[in-house]
């Protein structure tokens, strides 16, 4: 019964919440609509980014080029192939998929340390490449001409388009990293050690983990495309990709909500804080070594993990011993 109202009244914030949402640009000056728009999509990406930082303790540097595969292999698709939209958005999809599996293959065959460099060089390959190959990407220039879907042209209605999608990939996300699944990701950060013991693969569970993080980020790609009409080369730059680890960072890398508590902060902060101040990002910095100093997990320091993984014993293995 006391689950029943806990969960009750979790959903029920919830419901409020994405309300409340909603209507901000109804009572906000439009020049929100396209700022909460933008802090809807970075909190996608930083949400997808965090299932491997928060739950597997994975250290990807260099997710922005998920972020931009998505965002220009839809614009290629849309604008250079000369598919339909939808088309093209399938498309870019699975063309997400098929590169997170090769690069999440080839990284995960080292060490720790090991997959972090890696994943940061396919980050600085694929913005040379973006830069280099100006027939097919427009090199710094970009692909601009990229639309948004006919119903969904205007700001609001294109703000309420991506809340509805990122409502349903928040859901997704949710699920999977609640279910058995998901535990077992969580063990990857606890205790990767007691995994193998168990018998675990811990190399498939952290691939098929990689692949639906840069799934999910290739989503937020596609979305800033739309929003931008455009897909340019300040979408893989390495900057990006340490924005949206301070944004896991400063919101709480152990709360599924502490991402998108972040990017809210980073974002609004960004654009408006440099309208005043021109070394905007010395006090961004700062801000970041307060929060990590004083504010050791983020602002929402609570733990999702409940499990509790000890190494094996020397003496004697208990059955309960398990993963919970």
């Amino acid at each position: 019964m006391k689950r029943f109202i806990i969960r009750y009244k979790s959903t029920g914030f919830l419901v409020a919440g994405v309300i409340i949402v909603a209507i901000f640009p109804l009572i906000l000056p439009s020049y929100w609509t396209q700022l909460l728009t933008q802090v809807l999509i970075m909190a996608l990406f930083a949400t997808a980014l965090n299932m491997e930082i928060g739950y597997a303790g994975m250290m990807p540097l260099g997710q922005a080029m998920f972020l931009g595969l998505g965002a220009y292999s839809f614009g290629i698709f849309f604008l250079k192939v000369h598919a339909s939209l939808a088309p093209a958005i399938v498309l870019a999809l699975i063309l997400c998929i098929i590169v997170n599996a090769i690069i999440g293959f080839l990284c995960l065959r080292g060490k720790p340390m090991t997959f972090g460099l890696l994943h940061l060089a396919f980050n600085i390959l694929f913005a040379t490449v973006i830069a280099k190959w100006i027939s097919v990407t427009g090199g710094d220039v970009g692909l601009t001409g990229i639309r948004r879907p006919s119903i969904f042209s205007d700001n609001l209605s294109f703000y309420l388009m991506v809340l509805v999608i990122v409502i349903i990939c928040y859901m997704i996300i949710r699920t999977i990293m609640n279910s058995p699944f998901g535990k077992i990701a969580q063990g990857l950060r606890e205790n990767e050690e007691r995994l193998v013991f168990l018998g675990i693969n811990t190399k498939r569970y952290q691939l098929i983990l990689f692949v639906i993080s840069g799934f999910f980020a290739g989503v937020a790609g596609i979305l800033l495309a739309m929003l931008n009409r455009g897909a340019f080369p300040s979408y893989i730059q390495l900057i990006l990709s340490a924005e949206a680890m301070m944004m896991c960072l400063i919101g709480g890398a152990f709360s599924f909500w502490g991402p998108t508590l972040g990017a809210a902060l980073v974002i609004i902060f960004s654009n408006t804080v440099s309208n005043y101040v021109f070394y905007w990002q010395g006090i961004l910095g700062m801000i970041m070594v307060a929060t990590v100093l004083g504010f050791r997990g983020g602002i929402l320091r609570k733990r999702t993990s409940k499990m509790k993984i000890s190494a094996p014993s020397t003496n004697r293995v208990s059955p309960e011993r398990t993963v919970k």
